[in-house]
């Protein structure tokens, strides 16, 4: 159930039916729109779906063929889809990121079919802020996000993994901060024997956001943000391949 709370003493409150693990109380605006990111989550999962399915068809090619040369391959959403960067470090870029896909989808649609090729010296991964949006616990994710880890190191032994830690939003309601930084200690926890950690709070502000001069949005990363990114990323891999 919704419940609005009415704005004076002769105003009665309005009831809305929503499903029961969706019931919130809407005192100021802020409220009312995360009642209607909860609303439209539904609705908004299968258009998801579909831009997921159609970006991995783009990216078939992609996801299945190595570059002769010595390479990084980016995998994870679209915090790295949208990354337009053909080189990091002296590496050439085989961006296997998908704008939209959680972990979970990354492993059903493409792992566990074999689709991604793990011909690549080193491989950047960021799984995470799509899958906090949906209704799974922090331990599902963090057993979903290992799954791509596993992966990666059981088609090759030798690959460098490095693991972005999930970025923090700005001013966003569907992506709390609180619940991205649980999941990034649990994953660190996890993963500290199997990859090579980057926290990225090099990214935030002094509160703790995401620094707005780097998101148009609150979530995706301008041209600003991913300079930074790359100069963090170039340090790490030269750190851990002399």
């Amino acid at each position: 159930m919704l419940f609005v709370r009415g704005g004076g003493v002769n105003k009665k409150p309005l009831f809305f039916m929503v499903p029961d693990g969706e019931a919130v109380v809407i005192n100021t605006p802020n409220d009312f729109e995360l009642a209607l990111v909860l609303k439209k989550k539904q609705e908004n999962r299968a258009i998801v779906l579909r831009m997921i399915e159609k970006r991995m068809k783009e990216k078939e090619h992609v996801l299945s063929n190595a570059p002769d040369k010595k390479a990084i391959c980016l995998v994870g959403h679209s915090q790295l889809d949208q990354w337009n960067v053909s080189e990091i470090a002296g590496l050439k870029v085989r961006n296997c990121g998908i704008s939209g896909i959680s972990s979970f989808e990354y492993d059903n649609y493409i792992l566990r079919d074999d689709k991604l090729n793990c011909n690549a010296d080193v491989f950047l991964v960021m799984h995470g802020t799509n899958d906090i949006v949906w209704d799974y616990t922090i331990s599902e994710m963090v057993s979903s996000i290992e799954k791509t880890v596993k992966y990666i190191r059981r088609k090759n032994v030798f690959a460098t993994i490095i693991f972005l830690s999930c970025l923090h939003t700005n001013g966003r309601m569907d992506r709390n901060n609180k619940k991205i930084d649980e999941l990034n200690r649990m994953l660190k926890e996890k993963l500290k024997d199997k990859v090579i950690w980057l926290d990225t709070s090099f990214m935030d502000d002094k509160y703790g956001d995401l620094k707005a001069e780097f998101t148009p949005d609150g979530l995706h990363i301008n041209e600003a943000g991913y300079q930074i990114l790359k100069t963090e990323v170039e340090n790490i891999i030269k750190e851990n391949m002399k």
